[in-house]
């Protein structure tokens, strides 16, 4: 996350510098007649004014105002300070308001938190160290030095981290820290060359050191308030910082979950993250009905305008918000625009989401009287690990819910239960299978009270509701994305539950 050099700036922070007392060579003078001094020069600048004015007879009356109420003002006498509020009238007294309680913080813990992370972010940016490499091709690469032993380098650039081979390099130098390159830089710029000032602000920019950047850019509009391209980075590089320090404040801050939906005591995902889901799994070749609004394209401009795919011009940004929903929102997976994607709606099933729910979820997963989440078997609390909801199956709450789990969940030994790249290797599918066309046999159900123990749901793999699971998987968007939803799964009485580690992807 971006940080700065740590130094505290006076400037734009809102807080004034503390006042300093007047050393006034007559000082006697000033106390006693403070209020008559204060007016005069009101009414002598208004004066100054008014002669400007047709009609300055107003002026004069003015001044005949002054003289009359000068014995008044003398009359304060000469003990009394400048600007002093009366007595108080006698009447019944009033308690004093007791001193503040020293033990209170004045921040609250929220303030502090965020004073924290801030600090964080100031010394993450004074780590930035720049670096130069280069290759036997003859090509140079300038970026964020991230790592480097002895025969690798990993440098970032333009936001993505670049592994080479030192072998494969004929020249590396570290060119040093941005912060301290930025002030050398700066030293050599005259304060009125506001071209070059604004230059050197992309420069930090390019380079991630966005409280810095913010820093400087605040400062050129102090003195040049219409420089509409500084304004229009002053917003996108405010937009920056608060997304980092938002997801700073989130990721060390763990404030308690509320309650979730539950239906029959088991818990359910909400309809924001059913929709994300959805949003993830959007097939442009079978598109589903979806909304994206105005400000929604807009906070997506001012956010990422500076994305290489993104459109430079003014017309090129206006036309984009005209643009159909479905070219928004591939360029946001472009840019890979993730903490807006709650913001696209999506009014319907995509197909891969729709397959599931009619082809394995209505059929063998929960909604036959036999299927795998029935009461007597993943369904009820004799599950084990497995545990599925089988209350209002035809619900988008419980069919993506359980389709979460599914998704996250892993095998003993880690295996997913749902392999992407070969669907038909799936432990979901093979343990459905008889135990001897199995690679992942079922585990032994014995039978009991009420139970009717484990019957395979396919003959073989040629079985058609095999083939159509199969297909459902091979739908589903690829490299599989790690859905940013925070679920944890229920667990019968007895299970024991282990940590799963979801799929990554690039969406």
């Amino acid at each position: 996350m971006p940080r700065t050099d740590g130094s505290p700036q006076s400037r734009n922070t809102g807080l004034g510098a503390s006042a300093q007392p007047a050393n006034h060579p007559r000082k006697p003078f000033a106390q006693a007649h403070g209020p008559l001094r204060r007016l005069l020069s009101g009414f002598q600048s208004r004066h100054n004014d008014m002669k400007q004015c047709k009609g300055s007879r107003i002026g004069a009356q003015s001044w005949i105002g002054v003289l009359c109420l000068a014995p008044i003002l003398l009359a304060s006498g000469p003990n009394d300070p400048a600007g002093a509020t009366p007595p108080p009238v006698a009447g019944p007294s009033t308690p004093a308001s007791p001193d503040p309680d020293p033990s209170v913080p004045d921040a609250s813990a929220a303030d502090l938190e965020r004073a924290e992370a801030l600090e964080a972010m100031r010394k993450e940016e004074a780590g930035l160290v720049e670096a130069r490499v280069l290759l036997r091709t003859g090509r140079e690469l300038t970026g964020l030095l991230v790592q480097k032993d002895d025969r690798h380098v990993t440098l970032r650039v333009n936001g993505d981290d670049v592994k080479l081979d030192l072998a494969d390099s004929v020249e590396f130098e570290v060119l040093g820290p941005v912060l301290e390159n930025y002030r050398s830089l700066r030293a050599a710029t005259p304060d009125e060359d506001h071209a070059g000032r604004l230059y050197l602000i992309r420069w930090l920019q390019d380079r991630g050191a966005y409280l810095k950047a913010l820093e400087e850019v605040e400062a050129l509009l102090e003195e040049e308030p219409f420089n509409q391209d500084a304004a229009q980075l002053h917003v996108w590089l405010k937009q920056q910082v608060k997304l980092r320090l938002n997801a700073r404040l989130k990721k060390h801050t763990s404030p308690r979950p509320l309650p979730r939906r539950k239906i029959h005591d088991f818990p359910v995902l909400t309809p924001e993250e059913i929709n994300l889901i959805r949003v993830y799994e959007v097939n442009f070749a079978d598109p589903p009905r979806l909304v994206i609004t105005r400000k929604t394209i807009e906070e997506f401009i001012d956010l990422y305008g500076k994305n290489e795919l993104m459109p430079k011009t003014p017309e090129g940004r206006r036309s984009l918000l005209r643009r159909d929903p479905l070219t928004v929102l591939d360029l946001m997976f472009r840019v890979q625009a993730r903490p807006l994607y709650g913001e696209v709606k999506v009014l319907e099933d995509p197909a891969s989401m729709a397959a599931f729910r009619t082809q394995v979820h209505r059929t063998w997963l929960v909604g036959a009287n036999s299927s795998c989440a029935s009461s007597s078997c993943h369904g009820g609390q004799e599950a084990g690990r497995l545990y599925l909801n089988n209350h209002r199956p035809n619900t988008d709450a419980t069919v993506y819910t359980n389709f979460l789990i599914l998704d996250r969940f892993r095998l003993r030994d880690g295996t997913p239960l749902i392999n992407y790249d070969e669907p038909a290797k799936s432990p979901l599918l093979q343990m459905a299978l008889p135990r001897d066309r199995s690679l992942y046999p079922h585990p032994n159900v014995s039978r009991g009270a009420g139970r009717r123990g484990w019957r395979p749901f396919f003959r073989d793999e040629n079985d058609l509701r095999f083939r159509r699971a199969v297909e459902w998987i091979r739908s589903m968007y690829k490299p599989h994305p790690d859905y940013p939803i925070e679920y944890k799964p229920p667990v019968p009485r007895g299970a024991i539950r282990t940590d799963d580690l979801p799929p990554q992807g690039e969406r």
